[in-house]
């Protein structure tokens, strides 16, 4: 599962890696641990434009801030047909269990570049509420398994596209795009329990602990 993030890179990297052609209110100051049922940064389709704007992290009705990929388009085809989105995001947490404690990881691609969690998004019967959005998550890749049994489905490049554009005969495809970004592309290291606190939000909480950990052969340690 994913269940904290962050969203570190500036609006002008996200508006050219994703093609956004217009922006919501939004607020894009950088954010080191977003916890569920905050206020994330997404994007959707509308015709031909690309529109970021905010979205609640917590799908309605009950507040699910994770999908598992493999029975989406099933359990929630509405929204799997209608309103897919991206929610940005540059780096992600997991949490290994080693004895009594819980080592928190943090992932995130070598680039170092913003990418996008594939995401369903549903308004709440509330019409005043803000509507809500979860992650798709799918099977981990060699660098999430070393820490976690899932991961959140990544995308970049035409994979967003693709996520964002399909139409009704293009649905089954997508289950192509719902499967383990590829490892040799990302990095990770273990950081403070300083995450665990929702109430943190600063770059200590993806400040590497004790040095980096190589989980796979040829993942890099993170750069300085």
């Amino acid at each position: 599962m994913c269940g904290r993030f962050s969203r570190t890179s500036p609006a002008e990297a996200i508006v050219e890696q994703f093609s956004v052609t217009s922006i919501a209110d939004v607020d894009l100051r950088p954010r080191y641990n977003l916890c569920p049922r905050e206020m994330v940064a997404c994007i959707a389709q509308h015709g031909g434009e690309r529109r970021l704007g905010a979205l609640r992290w917590g799908l309605p009705p009950r507040g699910a801030i994770n999908v598992r990929s493999e029975g989406a388009g099933r359990r929630f085809l509405d929204a799997f047909r209608r309103r897919r989105c991206l929610i940005v995001a540059d780096g992600f947490f997991e949490w290994r269990t080693e004895g009594a404690l819980k080592v928190p990881h943090f992932f995130r691609l070598k680039s170092r570049g913003p990418f996008a969690f594939a995401a369903l998004w549903e308004r709440s019967r509330d019409v005043d509420t803000t509507p809500g959005a979860a992650i798709l998550t799918c099977p981990p890749n060699e660098i999430v398994a070393a820490v976690h049994d899932r991961m959140p489905v990544v995308l970049t490049g035409d994979a967003c596209t693709q996520w964002l554009e399909a139409h009704e005969p293009d649905l089954v495809r997508l289950a192509d795009l719902l499967r383990p970004f590829p490892a040799d592309q990302m990095e990770s290291y273990p950081v403070s329990p300083f995450v665990n606190s929702a109430h943190n939000d600063s770059p200590e909480c993806i400040r590497p602990a004790g040095g980096a950990l190589r989980l796979v052969p040829g993942v890099t340690s993170p750069r300085s």
